[in-house]
């Protein structure tokens, strides 16, 4: 395809400009053996669909695969996406499907349902909202995207700028999900004279030259004057980012084992129990990542100030605290266990009546439901799912709850609060709001799930009798 000057409406314009020749052949056999040597990128057989803009990187992109595809068996389709920012616009598409067709390469057009937004952001985000849905929309196994070296030097300075994480200095990856960047070991002006050298013409976007954009100016002005100072700046780039890459990995990892070295507690759902010592024995940097793992999980990415709150609550906070490290998650922390959960109030517990000497029924304490059967006995049980109390007829109706603030009951030391005899026995928070309690009609703690039998006097009265009740989690 000859390069065409003005071919183009809506204010593209197609490259007419030769820069310098490669043979056609390289690029495809480089490509084709880097795609071998990463498997997991596109794998054989795959069914590819190819953002293609129309400028030079994507132009490049979609030729290059449609010559290695038969080797791979690949299947392509390309897919164009108009923002509508500028007039005439539309011509872009008409192109992209074009240069597709010459091919034999089906291509999908599609076109932003909110047109004039400026924001590159919110451009980049329809855009790629549209792709990915068409991508579930054909079944395909990828999305291929254009970006090359020179836009991972560009993504890793523009980061270093704004004092990113290794996560970000590793810049872009390879894969995300069933994003791939199969051209990231290539400079742009590879794949340009690639091009030219297949007598290719591409668009020229007039966005790509706007200096309102901090990238535009670091592509154009700043990357071009520090490799004028310092040549093969770019290249030492792209390379601080692949070591950030194999950094962040292994802080990935070791983040890993220290989470599975740190898992306590049985696994309820909607939360995680760590030990706090192990925690804090990984150090402050692989715990921050440690921290990042769980949330992302969760579908919360943390911020920098959100990672540095939760891991200075759990080194230094105090045990019955909580701090809340954004996203809807929150961090307790219950004597030397760690607590990640979603925010929200602790579910509340339910009542159940006792107004007769026999009976059953259910009761929802804390997030549980527990099963209570009571009858009349002439001794205590020996099993620890049933408890005898000695009740007299003053004491109905009895109430089987969870425990409450004040709360207190009567041992033979004396009465004492709930809340400091969880403290003694080191039950955690969140234990305590699922301890069964069961009380009189007076509010008196005649007995604490797991804990204790409130003293009684009722002997010498002869007006006593035991029931026993028998507790089963449903």
């Amino acid at each position: 395809m000859a390069s065409e000057p003005g071919r183009l409406g809506g204010g593209g314009t197609v490259d007419p400009t030769p820069r310098h020749t490669v043979v056609p052949s390289e690029l495809p056999a480089l490509l084709g053996a880097h795609l071998r040597a990463q498997p997991y990128l596109i794998p054989r057989g795959s069914k590819i669909v190819v953002a293609l803009s129309g400028g030079p990187d994507s132009t490049a992109l979609l030729y290059l695969l449609s010559e290695v595809a038969a080797g791979l068996d690949l299947r392509l389709e390309a897919a164009h996406f108009d923002h509508q920012v500028r007039p005439g616009s539309e011509a872009d598409g008409t192109w992209a499907n074009e240069v597709a067709s010459k091919l034999g390469i089906p291509c999908h057009l599609g076109a932003s349902a909110t047109p004039g937004t400026a924001k590159q952001a919110s451009l980049r985000d329809a855009r790629y909202r549209w792709l990915e849905g068409l991508v579930r929309e054909r079944n395909a196994d990828r999305l291929a995207v254009g970006h090359h070296a020179d836009d991972q030097a560009e993504t890793v300075l523009f980061r270093l700028m704004r004092g990113a994480d290794l996560r970000g200095l590793a810049g872009m990856p390879a894969r995300r999900g069933q994003i791939v960047r199969p051209l990231l070991p290539f400079r742009r002006r590879s794949l340009s004279a690639y091009l030219e050298g297949m007598g290719v013409a591409w668009i020229v976007d007039p966005s790509n030259a706007d200096r309102r954009w901090t990238r535009v100016r670091l592509r154009t002005e700043v990357l071009p004057e520090m490799e004028s100072l310092a040549p093969g700046t770019a290249q030492r780039l792209v390379s601080l980012g692949q070591a950030a890459s194999r950094a962040r990995d292994l802080n990935e990892r070791a983040a890993a084992w220290l989470l599975a070295d740190a898992a306590v507690g049985g696994g309820r759902p909607g939360r995680l129990e760590l030990c706090r010592t192990t925690l804090v024995r990984g150090g402050p940097e692989i715990l921050a990542v440690a921290l990042q793992r769980v949330a992302r999980a969760g579908g919360v990415w943390l911020t920098a100030g959100g990672t540095r709150a939760g891991v200075e609550f759990i080194s230094e906070g105090r045990s019955g605290g909580r701090v809340s490290f954004g996203g809807g998650l929150e961090v307790s922390r219950e004597y030397d266990r760690i607590i990640i959960r979603r925010e929200g109030p602790n579910p509340a517990s339910d009542e159940l009546a006792v107004r007769e000497r026999t009976g059953a029924g259910t009761v929802r304490i804390g997030e549980r439901a527990l099963r209570v059967r009571w009858r009349p006995v002439s001794g205590r049980g020996p099993l620890p799912e049933r408890i005898a109390v000695a009740v007299s007829p003053g004491h109905y109706p009895l109430t089987v709850r969870g425990w409450r603030d004040g709360d207190r009951i009567r041992l033979a030391g004396g009465t004492r609060k709930l809340k400091k005899l969880f403290g003694d026995r080191r039950i955690p928070l969140s234990e305590r709001a699922r301890c069964p309690v069961l009380a009189d009609r007076s509010g008196n703690v005649l007995w604490v799930g797991g804990l204790a039998t409130a003293e009684s006097d009722l002997g010498s009265r002869g007006d006593y009798s035991l029931l026993e009740f028998e507790l089963r989690y449903e």
